[in-house]
């Protein structure tokens, strides 16, 4: 026989780092994630001009952007639980962000829901475990309930980051329908008709098949995301989907996306709240310039003072452009917009060049008569890399403008060459322009006002000129 001396064993708890390609940021600001490429297509037109870096990790590609002054993290997870929760969790190990923002489409269960309402999604819970709560309890399969990690136990739905669902309660969303509630998830497509009517007991808006992987992974990480799902398709009442040939899954991300993106500029403008006036004082301001300047309401939306006009005149050799009369040589207004105000889609007959002074950011969205939108900031360059202090805005191309803090306002400067005249300003009818650009559909709504009152664009592809002295117009007025 021989005896064994007691050993000591001391656990040592490793700190494992994961090592980082080059030139790999190890920290961001915000991931969007979703599943198909169609699902982020509205952040990619959103972003497409901004500074950009390309990221692999193994076979993986992101793109990183560089947004008011955050880095903005794409990518495309495939569909599905498995693929949501790995990328998910690739992405916290290698670039740690402070919010996950999921944007997409979902299926519709609740009565009343119509193709591109948007669910944002305060709860979320996966269909084929739910019974496992109550089959597993008093058995000796009990402690799977238990995470074994976490050392916590599973529940039954998982919710979404409460900072994220305060900033979307503060938002004043007009022309979407926008819902908050629960939203269920499984990987049979459109739904498993076997558990439908379990699941509707639990009264979920609608169903998809990533958003509960994402929560679960959230809370497994201790993580923060939000998910905003748009309905492209209506559910029968058995779970079935005869007309899944007829959803729509370009209007309905857009008007997810839409709905995001108002999110992450709000949670942008709140991370340094220090830095940024009260909302009472903005209010303050708001009310004093709008009395120094002597500031009227705009038909488009806003408040304006003509500050300069010119005494002389000038006749463009277009003689089609202002039937054959004069303008001013040029005239400049102010113009406020506050809070939700916004400026709604119109275009004039002459080039318009919009300054900024003071207050929030705005963005200037341009729709060409071609169908292509642009957007840009306008704000202080100098404490924005993202932002111009001047925009340019080329005759007839329709023009819409709104804050990027809602709880703010900006003062801005307009000039027009040749000068400003009531009779060539044009404010769009909204069915109109859908009709025209339905791809456009979601920010149409969002910045358009019904008047009918109001002269309406008349969109055709004859052009106004070909002069050399003025590029050939894309809509006629």
């Amino acid at each position: 026989m021989f005896s064994q001396k007691n050993k000591v064993v001391k656990n040592k708890v490793l700190d494992l780092k994961i090592t980082h390609p080059e030139n790999v940021p190890n920290k961001i600001d915000y991931a969007i994630v979703s599943a198909m490429p169609e699902e982020l297509e509205f952040f990619i037109n959103e972003f497409a001009k901004l500074e950009f870096a390309d990221v692999k990790i193994g076979e993986f590609e992101f793109k990183i952007y560089d947004y008011l002054d955050n880095k903005i993290l794409i990518a495309h997870t495939g569909i599905g639980t498995a693929f949501a929760a790995s990328v998910l969790t690739l992405i916290e190990s290698y670039f740690h962000p402070e919010y996950f923002l999921v944007s997409g489409t979902a299926g519709a269960i609740k009565e009343g829901l119509q193709l591109r309402d948007v669910i944002v999604v305060e709860k979320a819970f996966e269909a084929e475990i739910q019974d496992a709560f109550t089959l597993l309890k008093d058995t000796p399969f009990e402690a799977c309930l238990k995470h074994p990690i976490k050392d916590e136990f599973f529940p039954s739905h998982y919710a979404a980051d409460p900072t994220l669902l305060k900033i979307f309660d503060s938002l004043d969303l007009k022309d979407l329908n926008v819902y908050k509630g629960t939203l269920v998830s499984s990987n049979a497509f459109p739904a498993p008709k076997e558990l439908f009517d379990k699941i509707k007991h639990f009264n979920p808006y609608a169903i998809d098949m990533e958003t509960s992987a994402f929560y679960q992974t959230a809370w497994l990480l201790n993580t923060k995301v939000i998910a905003v799902r748009g309905v492209s398709n209506i559910l029968n009442p058995d779970g079935t989907d005869e007309n899944v040939h007829a959803s729509d899954v370009h209007g309905s991300s857009l008007a997810a996306a839409s709905v995001l993106l108002a999110i992450l500029n709000q949670s942008i403008l709140l991370k340094s709240p220090r830095q940024q006036p009260s909302s009472s004082l903005m209010q303050e301001e708001a009310l004093h310039l709008i009395k120094k300047f002597n500031l009227q309401p705009h038909p488009e939306g806003g408040y304006f003072s003509v500050n300069y006009k010119s005494t002389d005149e000038v006749k463009p050799c277009d003689t089609k452009r202002y039937d054959d009369k004069t303008r001013s040589a040029g005239s400049s207004i102010y113009y406020l917009l506050n809070n939700n105000d916004y400026s709604a889609w119109h275009c004039l007959k002459s080039d318009e060049l919009w300054h900024f002074y003071k207050g929030s950011p705005i963005n200037i969205h341009i729709l060409d008569g071609e169908g292509n939108l642009t957007t840009h900031m306008l704000g202080d360059a100098l404490q924005n890399k993202n932002a111009l202090f001047q925009i340019s805005v080329k005759a007839g191309v329709l023009i819409a403008a709104e804050n990027l803090d809602k709880n703010a306002y900006s003062l801005v400067g307009c000039t027009v060459s040749p000068g400003f005249e009531y009779s060539d300003f044009m404010l769009a009818q909204k069915e109109v322009l859908i009709e025209k650009f339905p791809q456009h559909q979601s920010i149409i709504e969002r910045l358009s006002r019904d008047n009918s009152s109001r002269p309406a664009i008349q969109l055709n592809t004859e052009k106004l000129s070909d002069t050399p002295c003025h590029s050939p117009l894309k809509l006629s007025l």
